[in-house]
């Protein structure tokens, strides 16, 4: 019989231009590294961003076209989904249930504010185009519209997902099982945000992995919270929030002060580039190459063409910056990351311990955790993730001339793996931080949220545990190595990352190296990033009195 691995070998993408994430390269000798068999695999975070779109505006008619027809097959599904609803007749004004066509339109749709004229408005455009040949037809996509390319990228991330968690290592089912009673399937639990092209990426990844399902199959139950309780992306209507982005954006681009300025100068000596970019330039004040990076990079990525200048040496360095511009001040500020991010981690940290309790057989009145969560998000997810896990995405010195691009790419993902191992050797040296034991199980939230060793969501009980203990786990003796058989790895892209916490050889797996973090260690990673509602609110009360104050 074929390797499975052998056969999923042409997922890899090591030759994909400068704007598309990469996957690992399944093989045999890969699988024997990083999962060995004392290593069992319990749970996955899949945390991605959606595949390739159109630019989300248009600033440089006299580079792009007026028209991406890029869009065939997301404007069939979405035309097939409006009749499947009854919504979709040109001699009918409101649908089944007496709502107006606007009206649901508007609902479905209002994350993208687009034109109220179809699902995908024919042209919202006031700008010159020159010599432009594009015309509108049946594929034309909106702006910020998840195009073809991108669903066949997330399809393509789907189907790594299945030749490593299914075929390779047997960790998930090859058909979804049914939750109790036919509910949809457990699982998985599924994210998203409200954003139309992070939904359906969920959906092609999700196609990836199942292809060809039988009709009977189980539903998936696909989550979506309201904007006003979304954590996928920093929330951009707390003033306090952007402000304080905006500071430290301006104390980044000073650390980088010459390639900046370089980058400023190159831009307007192309021609196509000059007037758009000088314009926004001067309402941009610290995000310049961040709006040029969207458009180049997403013409890139669909083949189209660009001036002779434009090449993938500069689209990298627009990247580098970009992530100077907005990853950067994640990385250097804790605020600003708890801020962004914090309720995400928060979240994550969330369901490690619940995974952790139900393999210790913990489960009264709760449901059984699934084997793998996905949450379908943007760059604005995966970029401040990677500053919590202390990945250095824009610490390089050489990040004016690296042909390494640092802004996540589409498609992009990290997994957060957790995995148990009983049998090799635990470390038996401290880690550095180890002096922070002292405060274990002390009252978290009395300690700073830089020296603490768990985040406060992770409970006391989790370190109260004993394979015989009663049902009182008070009575149990605190025990800071009670989690000692739990390991955390996480990988970006085609690479695993190394947190900084889990470098020392007592904060790592003692035969896989230190992109194997102890639990411990990933949880001393993320503690400080994860605050209390009462700290974020004084911690927000605090910077506005600040922020008023050095603008008086």
């Amino acid at each position: 019989m074929a390797s499975p691995i052998a056969a999923s070998s042409n997922i890899d993408s090591s030759g994909s231009s400068v704007v598309q994430a990469r996957q690992p390269k399944l093989s045999p000798e890969f699988i024997a590294q990083h999962y060995p068999s004392e290593a069992k695999l319990l749970h996955v975070h899949l945390i991605h961003r959606h595949g390739e779109r159109t630019p989300a505006s248009h600033l440089f008619p006299s580079i792009s076209p007026r028209y991406w027809n890029f869009c065939a097959q997301g404007n069939r599904l979405h035309a097939d989904f409006a009749k499947a609803v009854k919504v979709y007749s040109p001699n009918s004004e409101t649908d089944k249930d007496g709502n107006s066509y606007q009206q649901w339109y508007n609902y479905m749709f209002k994350s993208e504010n687009y034109k109220n004229t179809s699902i995908f408005p024919k042209d919202n455009l006031s700008k010159a185009h020159g010599n432009d040949k594009s015309q509108f037809t049946a594929d034309t996509c909106a702006f910020g519209q998840l195009t073809d390319v991108g669903r066949q990228s997330l399809t393509a991330l789907g189907s790594h997902m299945r030749a490593l968690y299914m075929d390779a290592l047997g960790f998930l089912p090859a058909v979804p099982r049914p939750g109790d009673n036919n509910e949809p399937t457990e699982d998985l639990y599924l994210r998203t945000s409200s954003y139309s092209r992070a939904f359906e990426s969920l959906q092609h990844a999700l196609g990836g992995m199942y292809p060809n399902l039988p009709a009977n199959s189980p539903l998936f139950r696909i989550n979506v919270r309201p904007r006003n309780r979304e954590n996928l992306y920093p929330d951009y209507h707390c003033e306090i929030t952007n402000r304080l982005h905006t500071e430290k954006a301006i104390e980044s681009i000073k650390l980088f002060a010459e390639d900046y300025a370089t980058l400023h100068k190159d831009i307007p000596q192309i021609p196509s580039l000059r007037e758009p970019f000088e314009v926004e330039l001067k309402r941009r004040t610290a995000h310049g190459s961040l709006f040029v990076w969207d458009t180049t990079s997403s013409m890139r990525s669909h083949g189209l063409p660009l001036p002779k200048e434009i090449d993938d040496e500069l689209i990298a360095r627009l990247s580098n910056m970009s992530a100077v511009e907005y990853l950067h001040p994640t990385m250097r500020s804790i605020q600003l990351a708890r801020m962004q991010i914090g309720p995400l981690v928060g979240e994550l940290a969330d369901n490690v311990v619940g995974v952790v309790e139900a393999d210790r057989g913990i489960v009264t009145g709760k449901q059984r955790p699934p084997k793998m969560s996905i949450y379908s998000g943007h760059d604005t997810t995966v970029g401040p993730l990677l500053a919590v896990f202390g990945d250095d995405l824009a610490g390089s010195p050489s990040l004016a001339t690296s042909a390494t691009p640092m802004w996540p790419p589409f498609a992009s993902s990290l997994r957060i793996e957790l995995l148990k191992d009983s049998a090799s050797p635990y470390p038996t040296i401290q880690p550095s931080w180890a002096g922070d034991l002292a405060n274990h199980s002390e009252d978290m939230s009395a300690i700073p949220p830089e020296e603490r060793i768990r985040p406060l969501n992770v409970p006391d009980s989790l370190y109260r545990w004993a394979p015989r203990q009663t049902d009182n786990a008070s009575a149990v003796p605190f025990n800071p190595r009670a989690t000692r058989d739990y390991y955390v790895r996480i990988w970006y892209n085609d690479r695993s990352v190394q947190l900084p916490a889990c470098r020392d050889p007592g904060a790592h797996h003692t035969k896989l190296g230190p992109s194997v973090c102890t639990l411990d260690g990933f949880f001393k990673q993320i503690a400080r990033f994860v605050p209390s509602e009462s700290e974020t609110i004084q911690e927000r009360l605090a910077l506005a009195e600040a922020q008023s104050q050095s603008h008086q």
